[in-house]
């Protein structure tokens, strides 16, 4: 029998009830009394309970918006309950201050805690006061029904009546790093009003030469808004430089604000940062790679193990630092190549051109034991079939290399307007004074079906140190990318975790072969485990920066999302007709009633054959994935069908239908929102993709090569291991405010009456998310359960699942098994619903 709220006792976590201060107001306060919850926001199972609380049911949220505008000293309290949890499941109440974006939980309620008694916490997370954009929420994560969270009441309180003054605000300093002479580089600093009138900005001084202000839109500045300075600095000549900039305002306590500004100037070296220490000796013994071999120019002669090129455990912190251009030469004539698979895309031997390097002339910039790329993504070349793709890598010392530091430098190779990557590794040794090695470089492993290969050899190089534009900027993104990456643990440490779960169930499903899996992870509790990174030369050494395809599972993340953010934003997106928004389909009338979910659903009614993926063959190959034009792959896929079915009522999947949806949003938003916007950078990416965190590598998308410059939609995302992570466990929440509601439901199948399109008996297909229905494998579900996934070709599974876990596999062997990890995770935690 369940214990009902309204019999327990009050267990206060504090001990005491306060009373709030002699000048404190209530800005919020909700005890449920009324039995009105219209006013809040909610997903899942959730009603009003008794007159006396807010009940959640199973996996469910509500939460309500609140405007701390004009308070200070702000907090929250919350009284919760709970009955019938078991392990792993909690009942939380938390705190947004940036609308929903990220949470700050101030209680939890855990089995063990749910036989009905309340308990009670308050919390004033950073930036509560003077807010308009606070969210409360109550969240409940049991796997059933049968699970209770109780929001008994919420109370918001704050000091009101401060005095009306404007209160100004900015950064105390700007560092512009290392410039080379002649070259520029310019900061932003944000001028903000905390206070309660405008702050009126009489006067920004001019700073010393070689620092001058290039913008300056600061005047008026109202109550919580913001003006800008552009600070740019520009030296001739190697130094070291400083001066300052002096804000005049009506600010009764800071009339004058100085903001101090430094920058330096050298042809290359300088000091290295403390950014991620190394505490090594510096004692390696290598065999491999070694500094002779680098500096006197002996190519290795074939593959080595990836752990040469990995950083030792004994590496010490590097003496010298990287900043500028490294370029190699000989790429069109140097270094091997070993085919293993040749199909699909490639035959016969006779092109040489693609067992070569593309032109290699890059910036990198270093912080501390790391190094990264001033350019991410698929770099366009004039190679016919290849493109870079660099990550970020690592420098060190070791006692052996005569008082050069050593990079490895991890990069991919990715086919011109394709998606497959092949994923190597470059080192060299190198000094301040431009002084470098051969870069030795090789790739042993990929994923892509159709073409596998090895590619290894050394070239000559040269480094030339300079300034890189925006480096501080750059270098504090890349700093923050790095500490912001999820926990990351190996998949083993599950069993320790969680004792009892088998690892094995997640690195290799259903007997997959470990060799042909880029990467695999599980995460659960917000930490990442990981594993894979299997190659031809053992593992290799920087899973962190190893870059994936998206294939098809892009059709969720990008087609998927950007849809369904259209729908948020403006209500009927989804009822919208392609036909009047792409003109090569308003042509033939086939188009003229498919609306966007149509295309989203694979179910426009348009196709040759209705088997199983019949039309996605060697036609769509030749006509849709290989021109690098826009006129080509939208002629193709709007002629190419006829009809056949009602729209709406029979799935055929067309990567053409999502490159027609792709196409019709980007003119859709651009009517509504300016020519000038993208589908893909100004919705998915900044609205949806940015605030996740995701990886500059994660900010690329495949595009035509034409000046349309159409994003795909539908294939020809990439991935770090992180932003998969990331990417998962939103989709994985409860409850966001940057989707539809309604429409991601439907997509992760949590709206019973909302199931998608039936590509196959037990499977579904709902806004470009796939479905399997497997309450048979699972121990103690009664009802149906459907797992939401995204698929892609060749081998890749990012599963969403109900107990708020994720599961994904990159893989080339087009075996999709992924049932053993589901119901391993089902053993930690209970995907029924």
């Amino acid at each position: 029998m369940k214990p009902f709220p309204t019999l327990c006792r009050v267990l206060l976590l504090s001990g005491l009830t306060l009373p709030l201060a002699a000048n404190a107001a209530t800005i919020f306060s909700d005890d449920f009394s009324s039995g009105d919850i219209s006013g809040w926001s909610t997903t899942g199972t959730v009603d009003a309970y008794n007159g006396e609380s807010i009940r959640l049911r199973a996996a469910s949220a509500a939460s309500r918006a609140v405007s701390t505008a004009g308070f200070s000293s702000v907090a929250v309290d919350f009284v919760m309950s709970a009955s019938s949890l078991e392990n792993g499941e909690f009942c939380y109440a938390e705190i947004s201050t940036d609308s929903g974006s990220s949470w700050t939980t101030a209680l939890t309620i855990a089995n063990g805690q749910d036989n009905g008694t309340h308990y009670s916490a308050s919390s004033s997370p950073a930036g509560i006061d003077n807010n308009a954009q606070v969210q409360l929420r109550f969240r409940g994560t049991g796997a059933t029904t049968g699970d209770y969270c109780y929001g008994q009441s919420v109370t918001v309180s704050g000091t009101g009546g401060a005095p009306t003054d404007p209160d100004i605000d900015a950064p105390a300093s700007l560092s512009f790093g290392s410039v080379a002479p002649g070259a520029s580089t310019t900061l932003n600093a944000a001028v903000s009003n905390s206070g309660s009138a405008d702050l009126v900005i009489a006067n920004v001084s001019n700073p010393a030469s070689p620092f001058t202000i290039s913008a300056n839109n600061c005047t008026t500045v109202a109550p919580a808004g913001s003006c800008q300075i552009s600070v740019e600095f520009a030296p001739a000549a190697a130094g070291s430089y400083s001066s300052s900039i002096t804000v005049s305002s009506n600010d009764p306590d800071e009339a004058n604000l100085v903001i101090g500004l430094s920058g330096s100037s050298s042809q290359g070296g300088g000091s290295v940062e403390n950014f991620d220490p190394l505490t090594g000796s510096g004692s390696v013994s290598r065999s491999q790679l070694t500094f002779s071999s680098l500096i006197n120019g002996s190519d290795p002669g074939s593959l080595v193990d990836y752990s040469h090129y990995a950083l030792p455990a004994a590496a010490a912190m590097p003496s010298n630092q990287f900043e500028g251009s490294l370029e190699l030469f000989g790429e069109a004539s140097g270094g091997a190549f070993d085919e293993h698979k040749d199909s699909f895309r490639y035959t016969g031997n006779g092109d040489t051109t693609r067992k070569h390097l593309p032109e290699f002339n890059f910036e990198f910039v270093q912080t501390g034991s790391h190094i990264f790329p001033a350019q991410r993504g698929s770099i366009p070349s004039a190679h016919p079939e290849w493109e870079y793709v660099l990550t970020p890598g690592r420098v060190w010392n070791e006692n052996g290399d005569s008082g050069y530091s050593r990079v490895a430098l991890p990069f991919a190779l990715q086919q011109k307007n394709a998606n497959c990557m092949h994923n190597g590794v470059m080192t060299f040794l190198f000094k301040d004074d431009g002084s470098v090695s051969d870069v030795a470089y090789q790739i042993a492993g990929e994923t892509c079906l159709y073409f596998q290969v090895d590619m290894w050899g050394q070239l000559d190089a040269s480094y030339t140190p300079h300034g890189v534009g925006n480096a501080a900027s750059l270098t504090a993104d890349y700093q923050a990318e790095v500490n912001n990456r999820l926990p990351v643990k190996p998949l083993s440490a599950l069993a320790t975790d969680y004792p009892g779960t088998d690892p094995g169930k997640f690195s290799a499903p259903g007997g997959k072969d470990p060799a042909d899996i880029s990467l695999v992870g599980f995460v659960i509790d917000g930490t990442h485990y990981v594993g894979g990174c299997a190659s031809r030369r053992g593992t290799y050494p920087y899973c962190e920066s190893l870059p994936v395809p998206s294939y098809s599972s892009a059709k969720s993340v990008f087609a998927g999302s950007a849809l369904m953010r259209l729908e948020q934003k403006y209500s009927g997106s989804f009822d919208q007709i392609a036909g009047n928004y792409v003109p090569d389909c308003a042509s033939n009338g086939n188009w003229d009633d498919v609306t966007f979910e149509n295309a989203l659903d694979m179910a426009t009614g348009n196709y040759n054959l209705a088997g199983y993926m019949s039309d996605e063959g060697a036609t769509h190959t030749n006509d849709l994935f290989l021109p690098e034009d826009h006129a080509s792959k939208i002629n193709y896929s709007c002629t190419e069908y006829s009809r056949k079915a009602a729209p709406g009522t029979k799935w055929v999947y067309h990567t053409s239908d999502t490159y027609i949806l792709g196409t019709a949003m980007n003119a859709y938003v651009q009517g509504i929102e300016g020519s000038s916007t993208d589908i893909f950078t100004d919705i998915l990416l900044d609205e949806v993709l940015a605030p996740l965190g995701v990886s500059p590598t994660a900010e690329f998308t495949r595009r035509t090569y034409d000046s349309v410059a159409q994003p795909f939609s539908g294939w020809g995302l990439m991935w770090l291991r992180d932003d998969v992570a990331k990417i998962g466990s939103f989709f994985a929440g409860a409850s966001q405010s940057v989707l539809d509601q309604n429409q991601l439901n439907a997509a992760l199948q949590r709206n019973a009456a909302d199931r998608g399109t039936d590509p196959l008996a037990d499977y579904k297909y709902n806004n470009g998310f796939w479905a399997h229905e497997v309450s048979a494998n699972m121990s103690g579900c009664s009802n149906d359960l459907w797992l939401p996934f995204m698929s892609g070709y060749g081998g890749i599974t990012v599963l969403i699942l109900p107990n708020d876990s994720v599961y994904y596999y990159f893989s080339d062997d087009d075996v999709y098994k992924w049932m053993d990890a589901a119901v391993e995770a089902h053993a930690i935690r209970s995907l029924c619903q």
